[in-house]
């Protein structure tokens, strides 16, 4: 899918495809070619993507109901980094630690949750 950048004002690039249509994107100075490319796409209009077809479930005709996804459950974490996670303590407890211990005793503390903890 390509697309033209007819114009840029204000940080803001007008991002114009091939059927006529456009849309706008807010740039910024770190951005590079691969998230401006990425975020053209995702704004495209569909008729211009192509994509690897239509699920084996949706039909043309088919009325369908919108709901919103709220039982997806994220990845758990490695056994070794919920164990330094829960080793570490909330920021206030590191912080009170350090206040009260110094940094070095808080950095040979972290040494030695890491010693106990190994990355897997």
């Amino acid at each position: 899918m390509q697309y033209t950048i007819p114009e840029i004002n204000n940080n803001v690039a007008k991002i114009q495809f091939s059927d006529g249509t456009y849309s706008f994107i807010e740039l910024k100075t770190d951005m590079t070619e691969a998230e401006l490319d990425e975020i053209a796409y995702m704004i495209a209009p569909p008729h211009l993507k192509t994509g690897s077809g239509t699920p084996s479930f949706l039909t043309a005709g088919a009325t369908r109901t919108g709901t919103a996804i709220t039982d997806i459950e994220p990845d758990p974490l490695p056994t070794w980094l919920q164990n330094r996670i829960d080793a570490y303590g909330t920021t206030e407890s590191q912080l009170e630690y350090i206040t009260e211990n110094g940094l070095e005793a808080w950095q040979a503390h972290v040494a030695q949750i890491k010693a106990d903890n190994p990355k897997e």
